[in-house]
């Protein structure tokens, strides 16, 4: 008679096929023993293993309980980087008090302390920054402004990652409102402290501070009052003084790479180019010569009722080889 299989062999295949039916992708991290997707796994493998007469596995799949929710109360406890707040906490407030009363050296120690737990708080940066400046660190101070200017950066870009409709940007932007203030200002600053920065340094920091401060402006809206507009809500049209050509990369050219770079902008009513996305690229620098390009378009902000306002855009770069 030919040898049984062992059955644990068997079971363990049941176990797997049962697991794999349970969704375990997390909307979300997990920080607490009642997330549902951690506990489902656990009593899902408790409930398939457990059969009358085997009181070992009843035994360890008990343990394997007390040890799951156990780790997750103590994963629970370890401290967290937040992420982007709209509220600062209490003890950046606290410090940006400081600095405000002239107690400068004290509200350095405090917003070091304070970005030292959460590396995300754009607005203890943005502080520290100017603290140090004023202590005459310009080093120290340049690099605080550097960190607050790429978080507001990566805020904005993470809140119009969200944006659906038009009527989305002062919803999403709004609460936000002062960080991007903070974050441009900072982008400024940065450059102020920068050595001689070069052109293209120039250039990418300058387009940094105009988008923040721009989506900025935009926030600023009143709820009921729109401030970015397609271009047939416009009165008059926002009109293009001069629209530099990208340059052609030796690169591109050596691969004879053609076709057209096609970018959604924001004509900004304060006169800059914000918001650059790309719609369609192409390889070897093509389509960064373009966004540098888009950068440095001058034009006359269009006009609704009388009034300068933002406007999108599209814009399109062709390359061709002759």
């Amino acid at each position: 008679q030919p040898a049984r299989k062992p059955a644990s062999r068997n079971r363990w295949c049941g176990i797997s096929r049962k697991l794999a039916a349970i969704n375990l992708v997390p909307v979300a991290p997990a920080r607490n023993i009642r997330n549902a997707t951690g506990l489902k796994t656990v009593f899902a493998l408790i409930s398939y293993m457990i059969e009358p007469g085997q009181p070992n596995l009843i035994a360890f799949a008990g343990l394997l309980a007390v040890l799951f929710c156990a780790a997750a109360i103590v994963d629970a406890r370890i401290p967290q980087q937040s992420a982007a707040s709209a509220t600062p906490p209490d003890e950046t407030i606290r410090a940006i008090s400081l600095y405000q009363q002239g107690q400068n050296e004290e509200a350095i120690a405090s917003l070091r302390g304070a970005t030292k737990r959460n590396k995300n708080d754009l607005t203890a940066w943005h502080y520290l920054g100017l603290a140090l400046e004023k202590k005459a660190d310009t080093n120290g101070a340049r690099k605080a402004h550097e960190k607050a200017a790429k978080l507001g950066e990566k805020l904005l870009t993470s809140q119009l990652g969200q944006v659906q409709h038009d009527d989305d940007f002062a919803r999403l932007l709004l609460p936000f409102k002062t960080q991007f203030i903070e974050a441009g200002e900072s982008a400024q600053k940065y450059l102020a402290l920068s050595s001689k920065p070069s052109k293209s340094k120039n250039e990418e920091w300058s387009l940094r501070s105009d988008s923040l401060l721009g989506f900025a402006d935009i926030a600023d809206a009143k709820p009921d009052v729109k401030t970015l507009f397609k271009p047939k809500e416009v009165d008059v049209k926002a009109r293009v003084i001069s629209k530099p050509e990208p340059a052609y990369t030796e690169e591109a050219r050596k691969n004879q790479v053609t076709g057209t770079v096609v970018l959604n902008v924001i004509f900004a009513a304060t006169g800059k180019v914000i918001g650059i996305r790309v719609v369609s690229g192409l390889p070897d620098g093509l389509t960064a010569s373009s966004i540098n390009s888009a950068r440095r378009i001058k034009f006359i902000p269009a006009m609704k009722d009388g009034k300068p306002v933002s406007m999108y855009a599209q814009l399109e770069y062709t390359f061709s080889i002759y």
